[in-house]
């Protein structure tokens, strides 16, 4: 059993100061040919400057609640990761949200929340360059300009703070090795999913998942089975169905 931690964010930042050059999150898009590969530490530097945007530009922190309407894609995982570090809990759905980052196919969803930050799946680490969505800021256009310095992000939330839905940041890391030991991933698995993220459990099954062994995650979007079973073959990957 991997050493459990309390917190999604303190998981993420064990990996960075164990491996920080090792692949975190690779991403393939099927369709159109994409293949993103981040580093832990390249992940930290998008979480870094998330969570400066958070605590510093809009004063949130503990307590607060961001709404992620992203499909599974790397840009996503910065956006989650950067939310707990700077001490939010995150939801899939909902209308009580202090913040909210969406894509074009899911605008819908921020209906009622004030600050929503758009993000452009087709060119995630470019951003709309001054054509997002009406009423909405562009995330990457608003991260850049933040600090990208690791060193000095400090995470406040404490373990019984709510991390997905109200669920305590302890919990969830327990749900989340309980799934892993159910699954027999050793430490530093690699994990492969399919999935397109439409609920809280998906990232729970996922991301969270491959927080508590210490791993990594691929992501493919608009894969077929046999593309699937490529794939994990090719990245010597476990699949999350």
């Amino acid at each position: 059993m991997h050493q459990l931690t309390d917190s999604p964010e303190a998981a993420f930042a064990a990996i960075v100061a164990a491996q920080p050059a090792r692949p975190f999150v690779t991403f393939y898009d099927e369709k159109t040919g994409e293949r993103s590969e981040l580093s832990a530490k390249s992940v930290a530097n998008w979480v870094a400057k998330t969570y400066f945007l958070l605590i510093d530009e809009l004063g949130l922190g503990v307590g607060d609640r961001a709404l992620v309407a992203l499909d599974a894609h790397w840009i996503t995982v910065p956006v989650l990761l950067g939310s707990w570090t700077a001490g939010l809990s995150v939801t899939r759905a909902g209308t009580e949200a202090d913040i909210a980052f969406v894509d074009p196919a899911h605008l819908g969803e921020a209906a009622g929340v004030t600050d929503v930050f758009a993000v452009d799946p087709t060119a995630a680490g470019r951003g709309f360059g001054g054509t997002e969505p009406a009423g909405t800021l562009d995330y990457v256009g608003a991260v850049r300009p933040q600090p990208d310095a690791w060193a000095t992000v400090r995470a406040t939330a404490g373990p019984g703070d709510p991390a997905i839905d109200g669920q305590p940041r302890r919990e969830l890391m327990a749900a989340a090795q309980a799934r892993a030991d159910a699954l027999g991933l050793a430490p530093d698995a690699r994990l492969l999913t399919a999935r397109p993220w439409l609920t809280t459990d998906d990232w729970l099954d996922t991301l969270v998942v491959a927080l508590a062994v210490g791993g990594s995650l691929v992501i493919l979007a608009n894969a077929d089975e046999a593309t699937v079973a490529r794939r994990a073959q090719q990245e010597r990957a476990v699949v999350i169905d």
